[in-house]
């Protein structure tokens, strides 16, 4: 098997020191497959017949140390008879991420999750921020000239985020990375965007202003 990507590769390191790992999309299992490599008991899904029929052929000679499994999001997870310690949501879109969490709103199955969109990063830090998701641990890492962010979180009791705090708005559990800056930057130029071509009446203006006053002040 080829190298994973960086951003798979650290997610891969992140999961360590948990002993079952869900991998949701999974797609050819490369994730998977590493996991199980690293002694993981591994179940991946895929939310198409078509995709966990492909899944299953690149995983059969993992079995049973990766089990195919084939729904939407956890759905499928939440039916069976062995606890996930951590499920693993990388490479879709923040809405997607969005979709999957809200999966385990009631039942709090899971105890913790590992997420890494391909787009959208802040929208999906806010609503992270926004549904009492503890952020435990996060990084970035650049691939192919695009940054990518990741987070292993877990549900905390209660919001005790102040709304108007720098934090909710300035990612700081970044800082560290060499990479914030260029983050920030990048970010600051898209709300530019959406600012100068936005209506008085556009919802979201307000929030994209207040967003780009915090940011501006990091990099200035």
């Amino acid at each position: 098997m080829a190298p994973l990507e960086k951003r798979l590769a650290i997610i891969r390191d992140w999961c360590k020191s948990f002993a079952v790992v869900a991998d949701v999309g999974a797609g050819q299992g490369r994730l998977a497959r590493a996991l199980a490599e690293q002694g993981q008991q591994v179940y991946a899904t895929e939310k198409t017949l078509k995709g966990w029929q492909e899944l299953t052929s690149y995983t059969r000679s993992f079995f049973p140390r990766i089990t195919p499994v084939l729904g939407d999001g956890i759905v499928p997870l939440l039916a069976l008879p062995t606890s996930i310690d951590i499920v693993v949501i990388a490479g879709m879109g923040p809405r997607t991420i969005q979709h999957i969490l809200r999966q385990d709103y009631e039942s709090r199955a899971i105890p913790a999750f590992i997420v890494q969109p391909m787009q959208g990063l802040f929208l999906l830090r806010r609503y992270l921020l926004e549904n009492n998701w503890f952020i435990q641990r996060a990084e970035l890492v650049k691939e192919h000239g695009k940054i990518y962010g990741m987070w292993l979180v877990q549900r905390a009791a209660h919001n005790d985020l102040d709304d108007r705090s720098s934090f909710f708005w300035v990612p700081k559990e970044f800082q560290q990375s060499p990479l914030f800056q260029s983050l920030v930057k990048a970010r600051v130029i898209q709300l530019n965007q959406y600012i100068d071509h936005a209506s008085l009446d556009t919802p979201q203006l307000e929030a994209w202003q207040r967003e780009k006053q915090y940011l501006t002040g990091v990099i200035s």
